[in-house]
């Protein structure tokens, strides 16, 4: 089976204080199990930073799967920053950086009773235009916050955008897809209750659909509260081949020639 992992965090330090052998050893136990490409994703200045020496740090090498990076400010990390224009022109100096292949995790996270919406949204927007101006597809988060977030993309059809770890109703996903937008879905796939989310990968075009964990957050059954790893994207894809009535190797390649067309690999 061949697989992309089309969004993690392996910069995450849950690796290095809950598996056997840190990050080093969750990659190659990707490997083995047969991901040939991860894009690590950043969540603000620092784990972009973080993605972007990952990525570097796969490079030329055959025992890990070649990693990419993903840079920008999560919604719930926009609070922390006293500048905008800062913020956005260090994105802006990263994305320019090697094995930077997208802009994100980005978006509008409602979840938190403390939610700042008007600065969240001020950073979504930014950081869109931001994408636009770069030419540069975008990874979305949208937690909570589907009206919000739909809202803001319809100002922005054009650009390449992926709905990741979608968790809005088959028919907005419908809607997205006429626009042209991807999804990426992880571990919830395998889920008993998450019925939703299936209607919503059978809603859309299969050319429209890529693989990710997530990882380590989300890990597929029957890995469901463990922490997550790319290698358990076998369940995933077994998952999404039932939905489609084809063989799980078939839904593994589907979703990783999705995701090189998206990041342009």
């Amino acid at each position: 089976m061949r697989l992309f992992d089309a969004h993690a965090h392996y910069d995450d330090g849950r690796y290095e204080r809950e598996y056997d052998g840190g990050a080093e050893a969750a990659l190659r136990d990707a490997r083995r199990a047969g991901v040939e490409y991860i894009v690590n994703s950043g969540a603000d200045i620092e784990t972009s930073e973080a993605s972007i020496a990952l990525a570097a740090s796969s490079a030329g090498r055959d025992d890990v799967p070649q990693i990419f990076a993903s840079v920008g400010i999560h919604p719930t990390e926009s609070y922390k920053y006293e500048s905008m224009n800062e913020v956005l022109d260090a994105v802006r100096a990263l994305a320019a950086r090697e094995r930077v292949a997208a802009i994100g995790e980005i978006g509008l996270d409602y979840h938190y009773p403390d939610t700042n919406k008007t600065v969240q949204r001020e950073y979504f927007w930014a950081q869109l235009e931001l994408a636009r101006e770069l030419g540069m597809p975008v990874v979305i988060h949208d937690r909570d916050a589907h009206g919000d977030v739909y809202d803001i993309l319809k100002n922005f059809r054009g650009l390449d955008i992926m709905m990741h770890c979608y968790s809005g109703s088959a028919e907005m996903a419908r809607q997205y897809a006429a626009w042209g937008m991807r999804f990426s879905f992880g571990g919830v796939l395998t889920y008993k209750n998450a019925q939703k989310t299936r209607e919503s990968a059978l809603a859309v075009p299969r050319e429209s659909v890529l693989l990710e964990t997530d990882a380590p957050y989300l890990a597929p059954v029957p890995n469901r509260g463990k922490i997550n790893s790319s290698a358990y994207m076998t369940y995933t894809a077994a998952a999404l081949a039932s939905l489609w009535g084809v063989g799980a190797d078939e839904a593994a390649d589907i979703a990783l020639c999705n995701a090189r067309s998206f990041y342009r690999i």
